[in-house]
């Protein structure tokens, strides 16, 4: 027998260490995977933190930038009573205490509905029950037992969606806080800061553009039928283009077909003071070929 044959490991101790081996190995896999798992929750995390918290950014730049032509634009488009009825909604809800009436017997749900103490509120002259919460106020008013005073009936349907979008206003602006508040705590790297930079611009201009969309007309959308560009990804890449002029108070599809028509407009006005100017099929050869070539370099545009 050799001098260290008494060292090796027999067939039942080789068998138990390779069992430990094993052992190891699938406790490190496991490991693996749960590491994995739990580096892909905090990726997804931290999509939605900054998805979030630029949704917000580009929503405050977008309303501070608002033109004041879209306003008016968008005034000049409502009518008077529609004018006269957000007025009144808007006035009510920026009231310190949207104060309406109920029934004696309801009281105690009423109570309940108005919110905690601090946001509940109670008039003792006028004997109403009232909120300071937009958010209480649509309870308030879902449960039928309670009505705003001084808004008409018919526009309690335009001061719920009012409230509604106050709501939704003030629940982003607190969690975009709160995730700006932890962002500063966090070490970003260059890499980290370029990229979300970038996709804070993407998000400032989609925002932008939900704001000033305008929906086509019928007429609008059978003429870039027929000039064959409809396409949905083409039209929204047009946006971009700041040679089409003013995106507010057009559709896409009007900024296109305005842009083409200046186009044709110029290829007639060189004609001007040639007497083939008063040649109807003449010009409308010149009208023709205006367009094709105007709808070649659009496509070219927003190719490059």
């Amino acid at each position: 027998m050799p001098p260290v044959a008494f060292l090796r490991p027999n067939a039942a101790e080789q068998s138990q260490l390779r069992r430990k081996v094993d052992d190891k190995l699938r406790a490190k896999k496991a490991k693996d995977k749960v590491d994995a798992a739990e580096r892909k929750r905090k990726r997804d995390l931290e999509k939605e933190r900054i998805a979030a918290i630029e949704e917000e950014l580009a929503a405050k730049r977008a309303k501070r930038e608002e033109s004041p032509f879209k306003k008016a634009f968008e005034d000049a488009r409502q009518s008077p009573e529609d004018m006269e009825r957000d007025q009144v909604c808007n006035e009510y809800l920026d009231r310190g205490a949207m104060l309406g009436r109920s029934g004696y017997n309801d009281r105690d749900s009423v109570k309940q509905l108005c919110g905690d103490k601090g946001i509940r509120v109670f008039d003792g002259d006028l004997r109403m029950w009232g909120t300071k919460s937009h958010e209480h106020l649509t309870k308030l008013m879902q449960s039928y037992l309670w009505a705003p005073f001084g808004v008409p009936e018919h526009w309690h349907e335009r001061l719920l969606e009012l409230a509604a979008e106050r709501t939704a206003s003030l629940h982003l602006a607190t969690e975009a806080t709160n995730m700006v508040k932890r962002e500063a705590t966090m070490a970003i790297s260059p890499e980290e800061s370029a990229r979300i930079a970038a996709e804070r611009e993407r998000a400032q201009r989609a925002a932008q553009l939900r704001e000033w969309y305008t929906p086509p007309t019928e007429e609008e959308l059978g003429e870039v039928r027929t000039l064959k560009l409809d396409a949905a990804d083409f039209l929204n890449q047009t946006q971009a283009l700041t040679e089409l002029g003013p995106i507010v108070g057009l559709s896409p599809e009007g900024r296109v077909l305005r842009w083409l028509g200046i186009e044709v407009c110029g290829a007639r006005c060189k004609y001007e003071r040639d007497p083939s100017y008063w040649d109807e099929s003449f010009m409308s050869a010149v009208e023709e070929g205006a367009r094709a070539e105007a709808v070649r370099k659009l496509k070219s545009m927003v190719r490059t």
